[in-house]
């Protein structure tokens, strides 16, 4: 295995199972819908930014532990990814509660069929917050505003 130095430098992630990561990265994702209900966009950035810092965290600790054929915990990690979107996307328009069940739809098919297809929403969502940010003094603020938030 390419990544078990990974773990040699940080034995406490040795101790961590990676459904423990992923359970912990849905912990974060209320946070996130509180603070974008609030408009703290800065603060809602580092939230999401972190949630997807431990999602990519609870695959680095599964393939070091050499647990990456575990359809258990495939399918925890996309049920965990799917209800992060799901709460996040409460928040924010009604065009990410179509994309959050679209992406639902999908997630079934990907385990279906054993193929990952899913859109990268929180992904997508951090893009757009960070846009969204950075274009505050913007005159097509009110626009995007309008798009991200109220539709």
């Amino acid at each position: 295995m390419v990544q078990k130095p990974i773990l040699a430098g940080f034995p406490f992630l040795r101790q961590l199972n990676p459904n423990m990561i992923s359970g912990l990265s849905l912990v974060f994702s209320p946070m996130a819908y509180l603070l974008l209900s609030e408009r703290a966009i800065l603060a809602s950035i580092v939230t999401i930014f972190f949630v997807l810092m431990l999602d990519a965290l609870d695959g680095v600790v599964a393939r070091a532990k050499g647990q990456t054929g575990s359809k258990d915990g495939w399918m925890v990690d996309v049920a965990v990814d799917r209800l992060s979107e799901a709460i996040i996307c409460l928040a924010l328009s009604r065009i990410f509660i179509v994309l959050t069940i679209a992406n639902m739809g999908l997630a079934l098919l990907s385990c279906k069929y054993k193929k990952h297809a899913i859109i990268p929403l929180r992904q997508t969502i951090l893009v757009i917050l960070i846009a969204y940010f950075l274009l505050q003094s913007h005159p097509i603020f009110s626009l995007f505003d309008q798009i991200v938030f109220c539709w």
